[in-house]
């Protein structure tokens, strides 16, 4: 027997049109509905504004890095990031009042690089101010872990800052060197872990190379058994590198055996899975409505923010602010104008896309054949949690669906990212 879902009301319905499924009594059941808060559906001859009541800062230190990771989305805008100093540093703690109001309501606070630990100096002369202004925000710092020393390590546990070290377990050698490899380096992972547990993840990406979660998890598991193991989703294609690129049949495969894993329980030893394949279940409990949902990166809300130390403001913290990606200037925040974006409304994939609510448009700045390779692997990604999480609340398991569903296709001919 067929189950008809609508991807814009999340609605599990029969063929009569009535609720599959009774979730009154479901854990995650909303006691009272949430009142939706609508998107905004920037795109580029409709730009998104940003407010001066931040709640994320995303702190862009330089695109600086030590490693050349083979599907690194930087990569293609080091050129692009502006230089800064440690005088830029303390310029732009002098200025910050300027521009951020209701500091009370900052949620999180984000240190990127490239590689952030390289520009510790600057670090040490933020971290301290930034801590003492927002005091409600969470602070974290994500580092490929092959600088860490002792030092620093106790300084950000002083500051109660989270840490994720980037690896990608047996799949790290598409992003070269190891540190686990490295005695020295090792041992500094080892102290960090031991230091920042339980708010200390290794956070692996998914890769044509290395995609079996269960297989990662072991991996980690079997130098630290208590770690967190998290993900950072699977890879995007930002230049076409194809050490990012799956083949169709190989993403059919690697969503099939995700939804297993899923299912049978042994890929719920990652909270970061645990949290995706909450939010899927709820998704349809709840009835959530697609006029609530942003990007999935959350860049094109009003209060998420990133800016490197000269005070641009960028797409996201993963761009420079020397090309096209600098979409203004905190000094006249008023001007500021998210024009270098698409939402996912604007972009026919997505509004016939069954996942949407789990992807939610994949990256928002990419175009061309890149996007179309991100889109087919977030779409098989995601597919994975949403026969989980079908099977959880139904009890059977999906083989099939139809539709009017539309997919990208490549045009090898014009393979650009938009603006």
């Amino acid at each position: 027997m067929p189950l008809f879902y609508d991807q814009h009301t999340s609605r599990l319905l029969d063929k009569d049109g009535f609720k599959a499924v009774d979730f009154s009594n479901n854990p995650l059941r909303e006691s009272e509905p949430v009142q939706a808060r609508p998107f905004i559906a920037v795109d580029y001859d409709q730009p998104g504004r940003k407010v001066r009541q931040v709640r994320k800062l995303k702190i862009q230190l330089g695109l600086g890095c030590n490693k050349s990771c083979a599907y690194c989305l930087q990569a293609a805008q080091i050129h692009e990031a502006a230089a800064s100093s440690t005088r830029d540093a303390s310029e732009f703690l002098a200025n910050i009042d300027n521009w951020i109001d209701a500091p009370e309501g900052m949620e999180k606070v984000e240190f990127w690089g490239g590689e952030p630990l390289l520009y510790w100096k600057k670090i040490e002369i933020l971290a301290p101010t930034l801590i003492k202004k927002f005091p409600n925000a969470r602070f974290s710092i994500i580092t490929n872990g092959e600088i860490l020393t002792r030092e620093i390590v106790d300084q950000l546990k002083v500051w109660n800052f989270s840490m994720a070290i980037s690896h990608d377990g047996p799949g790290q050698a598409v992003r070269g060197s190891d540190p686990f490899e490295d005695p020295h380096q090792f041992a500094m992972i080892q102290y960090a872990q031991r230091t920042f547990h339980p708010r200390f993840s290794f956070n692996a990406v998914l890769t044509p190379a290395s995609h079996d979660v269960n297989a990662i998890i072991d991996w980690f598991r079997d130098y630290f058994p208590d770690c967190n193991v998290g993900f950072e989703g699977v890879v995007h294609s930002y230049a076409g590198d194809p050490t990012s690129i799956f083949s169709i049949e190989q993403l059919g495969q690697f969503s099939d055996t995700l939804s297993m894993q899923l299912v049978d329980g042994s890929a719920m030893r990652s909270p970061m899975l645990v949290d995706k394949l909450k939010r899927s279940v709820s998704s349809m409990v709840n009835e959530r409505s697609s006029e609530s949902l942003f990007q999935k990166c959350g860049m094109d809300m009003p209060e998420y923010l990133a800016v490197d130390l000269k005070g641009n403001v960028m797409t996201c913290q993963n761009v420079g602010a020397n090309g096209n990606h600098k979409i203004g200037h905190v000094s006249d925040f008023d001007k500021i104008a998210l024009n270098t974006s698409r939402h996912w409304s604007k972009r026919p994939e997505c509004l016939s896309c069954p996942v949407l609510q789990l992807c939610q448009g994949a990256c928002m700045y990419q175009g061309g054949d890149n996007w179309t390779h991100s889109c087919n692997a977030e779409f098989f990604y995601n597919l994975a949690f949403f026969r989980a999480a079908l099977f959880v609340l139904t009890g059977r398991w999906m083989v099939g669906f139809g539709g009017d569903i539309v997919r990208p296709t490549l045009k090898k001919d014009r393979n650009v990212e938009v603006r």
